[in-house]
């Protein structure tokens, strides 16, 4: 595989961070699997934006790595869709990654990224340049440290405020430090951090992984000019796209949890991209169906 089209998430350096968290990370035919815990000692394997096709000589493997460590089933989420043989056993699934995205086409000026943007769009980004607000990336180690700290401050902020669930501040500063093509940006607005984004840069595409704001000045639209910045950034690396890493299905309900996130991000404009669906691969049956039950009593707990 062309190397500047691997998924970011089966990269080198993903593996690294993912060692880093403490994960258990193997690699099948080159291809990067994560194992997770479930229960009384059983867990789960995961293939990150894994192979599109499973075939006979690969799923042995798998079948010998999960009867050794003990995995109930492997999830895989190709950005493709998935070709498995009917006689192994599968069930369609939810996928750790965003099924619907948007992508940004950086083969467009600056001038022409403006003009296709939504109206609104262009209008904050200028709005937040002439009320003073500035937008900083860290360029060393110790400044990347200094931002995640101010970044999970924030983070805090808008998780309680609009109810989203966030990981603990050693995540970010372990992303930041171990993952070389991460950058974080944040801005001020005198000399006070109001937002924050944490983005990623390979060849072919970059990321807005994660964003944050204040609950001060969320009139003075930081978060538009970091997105403007970020991706001003992508152009000068070279990269082919920007990807926004996840919005809302174009036939969700209004009442989707990522409504308001799916409107900041589509003022952007850019081209809607569907994934398929991922698939479970199943290898101890009785107990998927175990697992499926818990997680099912779970949301009725949610509730």
């Amino acid at each position: 595989m062309n190397k500047a089209k691997i998924p970011l998430w089966q990269t080198p350096e993903w593996e690294q961070f993912q060692k880093a968290l403490g994960n258990k990370v193997y690699r099948i035919d080159q291809c990067l699997l994560i194992k997770y815990p479930l229960f009384f000692g059983w867990h789960y394997g995961y293939l990150p934006r894994g192979p599109h096709e499973i075939n006979d000589a690969f799923y042995k493997e798998l079948q010998s790595l999960a009867r050794k460590k003990k995995m109930i089933f492997v999830k895989i989420d190709p950005e493709e869709t998935i070709n498995v043989p009917k006689k192994y056993k599968t069930r369609p699934s939810h996928s750790p990654q965003p099924e619907t995205t948007l992508l940004l086409d950086l083969h467009l000026s600056e001038s022409d990224l403006l003009k296709q943007m939504k109206r609104k769009g262009r209008y904050n980004i200028s709005l937040a340049e002439k009320k003073g607000v500035l937008v900083k990336r860290a360029t060393t180690r110790e400044e990347q440290q200094e931002f995640a700290s101010i970044f999970y401050k924030l983070l805090k902020e808008t998780t309680e405020r609009d109810g989203f669930a966030g990981h603990g501040e050693k995540y970010y500063q372990t992303m930041l430090a171990e993952l070389p093509m991460s950058e974080i940006f944040v801005a001020f607005y005198d000399a006070q951090p109001i937002s924050a984004a944490i983005c990623t840069y390979q060849t072919e595409r970059a990321i807005y992984y994660y964003g944050a704001s204040g609950n001060t000045h969320r009139e003075l639209m930081g978060p538009y000019l970091i997105q403007w910045e970020a991706i001003k950034e992508a152009k000068k690396r070279g990269c082919k796209s920007y990807d926004f890493l996840g919005i809302a299905p174009e036939d969700a309900p209004k009442t989707h949890p990522w409504k308001g996130i799916t409107e900041f991000k589509t003022k952007f404009g850019g081209q809607v991209i569907n994934f398929p669906p991922a698939k479970d691969i199943i290898f101890h049956p009785f107990l998927y169906q175990l697992y499926k039950l818990v997680k099912q009593l779970q949301k009725i707990i949610k509730k």
